[in-house]
């Protein structure tokens, strides 16, 4: 029964200290959600250009062509070779003939240009090759382009590069943006904690004269920061819901070539990572904030 009563006042007087300093109280709220929010769309952003970026291992965009003076069984030889490199996933083989049907159909009404071709065909054996793994996808193109009897090799080494190189610059301002926004919002939470003390201090140092406990004395505060951290969550929560799906449909979802990671597949992850790390920032601005207080 004295548990439940104590808890009623800690919860009584936490509620309370948030009204008490109310300008700070939103300050801290505002900022905490606008650092969860910022940290969350990048890292949206990040699971979009990651998703794109295996999207293309499976587009299968390396294309090896097979050195002329092989006859066409040694070209179609070449495909066990090439299936037992490293991060391979599959490999396609197209033949002159088949070359030049694919090519006639990329034409469609002007295909008549290539009539005639068949006796006399001026393409190369060749092979689409498809990679497991896109993060090593510089070191299947060589060693596909260094496979004997593959004269050339045309892949998108640079745009991939390109691509992972802006995974990690996102990856970057993520980790950045967690590290600064968060010392703001426990800064934040911490000095309206401090408030709440500075205001209450000789009340703190009696009931620490009379035998309070520490714990007594923090649980307050503790809940008045649990209760600003949660509630920042929420809010930062379904703010986020809202830009994901304004991400998705917006420009990017008519970009074809990329593959949007949609909020909705995500939302218990971010929900537990919102609230968590709101209620780290809560503890850690409330421990930061009172420990002075209670040294009497």
């Amino acid at each position: 029964m004295n548990n439940r009563h104590n808890f009623a006042y800690f919860f009584r007087e936490g509620v309370q200290g948030i009204f008490t300093h109310g300008f700070m109280s939103f300050a801290s709220v505002s900022v905490i959600t606008t650092c969860l929010v910022l940290t969350g769309t990048v890292v949206l952003l990040m699971l979009t250009l990651t998703g794109t970026i295996d999207e293309l291992g499976s587009v299968g965009d390396i294309r090896a062509y097979v050195d002329e003076t092989l006859s066409d069984e040694n070209a179609a030889a070449l495909e066990t070779t090439l299936r037992a490199i490293d991060n391979v996933s599959g490999v396609d083989f197209i033949d002159r003939a088949r070359g030049l049907n694919e090519l006639k159909e990329q034409l469609g009404e002007n295909s008549t240009l290539l009539d005639g071709l068949e006796n006399d065909n001026p393409l190369r054996n060749c092979y689409r090759v498809w990679v497991t793994d896109i993060g090593d996808y510089q070191d299947t193109v060589l060693a596909v382009e260094n496979t004997r009897g593959i004269a050339q090799v045309y892949a998108s080494v640079d745009a991939v590069s390109e691509l992972q190189r802006l995974r990690n610059i996102l990856g970057v301002a993520s980790l950045t943006f967690v590290i600064m926004l968060g010392m703001v919002s426990i800064f934040l939470i911490s000095n309206t904690i401090k408030l709440a003390t500075f205001d209450r201090r000789e009340e703190i140092g009696i009931m620490k004269i009379i035998g309070a406990t520490d714990g007594f004395v923090r649980a307050p505060f503790f809940i008045e920061s649990l209760i600003l951290s949660v509630t920042a969550a929420v809010i930062a929560f379904v703010l986020q819901w809202i830009i994901g799906d304004a991400i998705v449909e917006s420009a990017l979802s008519s970009l074809t070539f990329m593959k949007v990671a949609s909020f909705r597949d995500f939302l218990l992850p971010y929900l537990g990572a919102f609230v968590g790390t709101a209620l780290i920032i809560g503890v850690l601005g409330s421990l930061l904030s009172i420990r002075k207080f209670l040294r009497v």
